[in-house]
């Protein structure tokens, strides 16, 4: 069993980024669970493709396809900055595990 002072080292954020870094595939795979939580709430928010067709539809003065490229960057944004505030909190949580670890390991051994 590692120490206190062992289970401190984990908390360096190299360390921590290791970690994440190894299982953020399998944080990201969408089991059935997901999917259908996702699709529930979801439902009804289809919205790109309605716009990516009325854009589509505009006269020719306006360039539709510049504009849903646009778009498109823009959502990657929003990915990009979903993705980074997901990472940021997962890595969080695990902080405060081990964290929660360590003060239970203090308390066992003043119990001694």
């Amino acid at each position: 069993m590692l120490n206190k002072e062992e289970i401190k080292l984990f908390l360096e954020e190299s360390v921590i980024d290791f970690w994440y870094n190894s299982r953020a595939e399998d944080l990201y795979i969408l089991n059935d669970v997901d999917k259908k939580k996702i699709a529930e709430i979801t439902k009804g928010e289809d919205t790109y493709q309605k716009i990516a067709n009325e854009i589509l539809k505009m006269p020719k003065k306006c360039d539709g396809e510049k504009l849903l490229e646009k778009i498109d960057k823009h959502c990657n944004k929003l990915v990009n900055i979903g993705g980074y505030e997901n990472e940021k909190f997962y890595k969080v949580g695990f902080i405060d595990g081990i964290n929660l670890i360590i003060e239970c390991i203090g308390e066992k051994q003043n119990v001694k």
